[in-house]
């Protein structure tokens, strides 16, 4: 009983950080003056990797799993599929509608380019994944300790595991992304 308790504190408090970019990304897209889009926009790109960080969480299940009895590991076991659901569905939902703002704005003249932006996006939610989970950067640091953040960053580029895993789940992002955006999402 004690791990369930625990898991909903840790699990409630990054999925309010999962929805923090959800609830910028229509903010951006809701207002007009270009302050705020671009506050907005700041916020809603540097907590958007919260969503697939999730997923991320959930090896933590096998290490919980056999401290449970069996009606134990049923709540268990729904607790990390709602964690997973939420991770995967608040990526769709924050990225989907800025793709298609971007798509309807006059910028870019090129309609070609966002494409190329949508997956340059899931290569940096890749990067601040690892820096997250690995180097154990919080998405308020690039505001509270930016020296951290650089460090930390340019640290990923010293390790080919680093570079590795960044790759891993930006190619992740992008296969999920573009393969199941449409279907979850009526246009």
């Amino acid at each position: 009983m004690r791990i369930l308790l625990s898991n909903i504190s840790w699990m409630g408090w990054n999925i309010f950080l999962a929805l923090i970019p959800l609830i910028f990304g229509w903010l951006l897209l809701k207002t007009r003056q270009k302050v705020l889009k671009v506050a907005f926009a700041l916020i809603w790109f540097f907590f958007l990797p919260n969503t697939l960080y999730l997923i991320t969480d959930l090896p933590r299940i096998f290490r919980q799993w056999h401290y449970m009895h069996y009606a134990g590991q049923i709540v268990l076991a729904l607790q990390y599929f709602t964690l997973v659901s939420v991770g995967l569905a608040t990526f769709i939902l924050a990225l989907y509608p800025v793709e298609k703002a971007l798509l309807r704005s006059s910028w870019p003249k090129k309609k070609s380019l966002v494409p190329l932006l949508v997956i340059m996006t899931n290569f940096l939610i890749g990067m601040g994944i690892v820096l997250g989970r690995v180097q154990r950067i919080n998405s308020w640091d690039i505001i509270v300790d930016i020296p951290k953040v650089i460090d930390a960053s340019l640290s990923i580029f010293n390790s080919l595991e680093l570079i590795l895993l960044v790759l891993f789940f930006g190619l992740f992002a992008n296969l999920y992304y573009f393969l199941c955006r449409k279907s979850l999402l009526v246009s």
